[in-house]
């Protein structure tokens, strides 16, 4: 699925699965207004591959004009594309604390949240899960370590609910940030696995054998808030898109 929606320099295409991480960048250009571009690809694809050489998605692929000349560069991973995505010239300012100024105490604090969830969440946790479970023909399978994922998920959730600001409802106390959209993905996918309830009254829905952790009312009100943003309910709309197109190629090679 391509959507091409380019106005003005630089140009922004961004290539991955809308179910897998590129859903954060999708998000996060809806958030801030800029033009953009998305082709629909799995890890290891030829088109994933078409960008880089591992065939890593996220990929963001920057175009620029300098000079008459054509330049272009790519940037990995879902936090560092976010952070990235700011300093396009038709962000809007309305949005401009998504990602803090550099240099300052706010930043800072942000920087930490980012890597925070990318290091103890992501990586340490539901990573680990994928490897081993969705994708174990490739990997192999490793229950201990599974089972070791899930105890590190429960403890860093546990640490970033804690960071969530009384005042602003949301990780940072000036109000929404990129750091959000991160800690939301994370906890929406360990819905999606069985690792959280999806509410405070539902906790059977567990699809894995180590359990499923039920909402806390704070956690529960913090993820609706997010939910109910204009930008995540776009990007969730394109993420549907992408799957009915996918199944109805799906259906045509039966």
């Amino acid at each position: 699925m391509e959507n091409r929606r380019f106005k003005s320099w630089p140009k922004l295409t961004l290539y991955g699965d809308l179910n897998m991480r590129p859903f954060r960048n999708i998000w996060m250009l809806e958030e801030i207004g800029s033009d953009y571009d998305h082709i629909s690809c799995k890890p290891w694809s030829k088109k994933a591959k078409s960008v880089h050489p591992l065939g890593k998605v996220p990929a963001l692929l920057v175009e620029s004009q300098c000079n008459g000349n054509n330049q272009q560069f790519v940037v990995l991973e879902s936090g560092a594309i976010n952070t990235r995505s700011t300093q396009q010239d038709d962000a809007k300012s309305a949005n401009s604390m998504l990602v803090p100024p550099p240099a300052t105490q706010l930043r800072a604090k942000y920087d930490s949240l980012v890597l925070f969830i990318m290091t103890e969440l992501d990586s340490q946790a539901l990573w680990i899960h994928r490897k081993h479970n969705d994708l174990k023909d490739v990997f192999g399978e490793a229950p201990v370590a599974v089972a070791e994922a899930k105890r590190q998920f429960d403890n860093a959730l546990k640490a970033m609910e804690h960071e969530i600001n009384d005042d602003s409802g949301y990780l940072l106390p000036s109000g929404f940030c990129a750091a959000d959209i991160l800690l939301c993905n994370c906890c929406f996918w360990a819905q999606q696995i069985g690792w959280l309830a999806r509410s405070s009254s539902d906790d059977s829905s567990s699809t894995d054998d180590v359990g499923t952790t039920p909402l806390t009312t704070k956690l529960e009100a913090y993820l609706a808030q997010c939910r109910h943003r204009s930008a995540f309910k776009k990007a969730n709309a394109l993420r549907k898109a992408q799957v009915e197109e996918q199944t109805k190629h799906d259906l045509s090679k039966l």
